[in-house]
């Protein structure tokens, strides 16, 4: 029975003294915190076409941590407005189609070019009777379009080396170029009087997500082999049994 007190209390030495070694071996080691951080520049509705528009992006700040990975949101608009007047003899639908591609690239890294290239289209209509005999885009033949939008929207992430290199580096800024061409057209009726406007915007977002290390050295220490804690708790059960045993002879 002394036996197999002795070997329980070696047991439990042994595997208290594992789970010690396990604690002393994760001490000092560095936690990481997952973050992000956000940067957005916009270009306001300017009238078509538009080539080469900079939008500008602060860059990451090293010193906050390790860079992980880049996401790139672009989105754009299209805003057409105009004036329509039928001059058929007859009754017409006529249908205002906006139609324009936009594009956004970065010229300044390689491994970016060309980010975003879409088209977006919208289109609305009126049914017009035949030409009132003036022509004012009022009226039973004519009408106004205000404000038809055709819009855009795509993101990209990159984790690459080269892409992360290229987005680090704290107060520099990272430069986009915007372009926007537009097809705008009046149809319908063999005989038309129109005045079209169109205008194009769009913005930029970055989103940095970012390793923060704290509490420690940022290169975690190196965790014992299993071998090498199995051996100290051993030597902690021996130790153990060499108390018990000079108890007894006592």
């Amino acid at each position: 029975m002394i036996d197999n007190i002795v070997n329980s209390k070696f047991f439990a030495g042994l595997t208290a003294t594992v789970a010690f070694t396990g604690v002393m071996a994760n001490a000092g080691v560095a936690s990481a915190l997952i973050k992000t951080q956000v940067y957005t520049d916009t270009f306001g509705l300017e009238t078509t076409d538009i080539k080469d528009a900079v939008l500008s992006l602060e860059k990451f700040d090293g010193s906050l941590g390790t860079l992980k990975s880049v996401n790139i949101g672009f989105g754009g608009e299209i805003v057409g407005d105009a004036q329509v007047e039928s001059l058929d003899a007859a009754a017409k639908t006529l249908t205002f189609d906006l139609l324009g591609f936009l594009d956004l690239k970065n010229n300044e890294l390689s491994e970016l070019g060309t980010l975003f290239d879409q088209l977006t289209t919208a289109s609305d209509s009126f049914d017009a009777s035949a030409f009132d005999g003036v022509e004012d885009y009022t009226g039973t033949s004519g009408s106004s379009f205000e404000g038809l939008t055709a819009e855009v929207m795509g993101e990209e992430s990159f984790t690459d080396q080269t892409v992360l290199d290229y987005f680090t580096g704290a107060g520099d800024k990272a430069n986009f170029l915007f372009s926007a061409t537009t097809f705008s057209t009046v149809k319908g009726a063999a005989n038309i009087a129109s005045v079209i406007g169109t205008k194009a915007g769009a913005s930029v977002t970055v989103t940095y997500e970012y390793e923060e290390f704290f509490g420690g050295d940022v290169k975690p220490e190196r965790v014992p082999e299993p071998s090498s804690i199995l051996g100290l708790g051993l030597f902690a059960g021996a130790g153990i049994l060499s108390k018990k045993k000079l108890a007894n002879k006592a």
